[in-house]
């Protein structure tokens, strides 16, 4: 809950509801703790204001206001609503309202209201010469306005994975006489099917450049791509490019070349393969999205 209220003056009434407060002096009078209007309708959701006129907790020297969601019960599992809100009461002398400056909070189960332990003091809305109190007739007002929900919901869980990394050893022979593109037989990690493509001369901006080389995903048209990644190698030299583009699920995989003349191994660049997941129902808890954590080692023989 906010502490104090920041102010500003409107003279248009509030849109959305007008409680006006007869014999006010006698809540005081008769330690009333807490009013609840009736409820009232904004963005498709029912609310209610409540005054505390004798302050919430150790704010007794004020009047505390708080807008409360109502009839939760229809509302689906898991509910929340986003909503920003003001509240106002009138000056009978300027015939303006006195509005609280508007702020935006989610209600949810666990917090069903929100408002102002210190929306005015008590001593500021009881003196006459202020013009809050008019023949012991005060005014509340509530303007609420519902943030339509648009963000995309994604559920996602971590899959355990096996501390000794999956080793996929790859021989290629004749590999001077390979024309435009190589491909792997295919292999299972991680419940997925993968094979490996090889492009001697390069692809695309590093054709004639660079060795490209992808793990590609075999199999199911449910899977979708989000993120390609390409490995370029220079012929006798380190890595010339890495390209990304987006992020979803982070399996990870080591790419490296046998050295044949000192048996070291050229080259070893860790990169990200990205795999976006199609969610049919967001709400139905049964398709999370896993992270597979794989690491592919990859030796080919020049």
């Amino acid at each position: 809950m906010s502490s104090e209220a920041e102010w500003e003056t409107r003279e248009a009434s509030p849109t959305n509801l007008l409680v006006k407060i007869y014999s006010f002096s006698l809540i005081d009078n008769n330690r009333i703790d807490r009013l609840e209007t009736k409820e009232f309708k904004a963005g498709n959701y029912m609310w209610k204001l409540v005054i505390c006129p004798n302050g919430h907790g150790a704010d007794q020297g004020y009047i505390s206001v708080y807008l409360a969601i109502t009839n939760t019960s229809a509302l689906p599992s898991n509910w929340e609503v986003n909503a920003t809100f003001s509240f106002c009461v009138l000056n009978h002398s300027t015939n303006n309202y006195r509005y609280s400056l508007g702020i935006a909070r989610r209600f949810h189960a666990l917090n069903p209201e929100w408002g102002f332990k210190k929306f005015i003091h008590k001593r500021v809305i009881t003196d006459p010469s202020n013009g809050y109190v008019l023949r012991d007739k005060c005014i509340f007002g509530a303007e609420v306005f519902v943030n339509e929900d648009k963000a995309v919901i994604e559920c996602m869980s971590l899959k355990r994975f096996d501390k000794n990394p999956y080793k996929h050893e790859i021989k290629i022979s004749n590999f001077s006489t390979l024309k435009e593109k190589w491909c792997s037989g295919v292999f299972t990690v991680g419940g997925y099917k993968w094979r490996i493509e090889v492009y001697p001369n390069g692809c695309e901006e590093e054709t004639g450049r660079s060795l490209s080389i992808f793990l590609r995903h075999v199999g199911s048209n449910n899977l979708t791509f989000t993120r390609r990644v390409i490995a370029s190698i220079f012929q006798g030299h380190g890595v010339s490019n890495n390209r990304a583009t987006s992020e979803r699920v982070m399996p990870y995989y080591a790419i490296s070349i046998k050295d044949k003349l000192h048996d070291l191994k050229h080259h070893q660049h860790f990169v990200v393969l990205d795999v976006g997941f199609k969610v049919p129902k967001i709400w139905d808890g049964d398709h999370l999205l896993s992270f597979l954590l794989l690491k592919i080692q990859i030796k080919a023989s020049l």
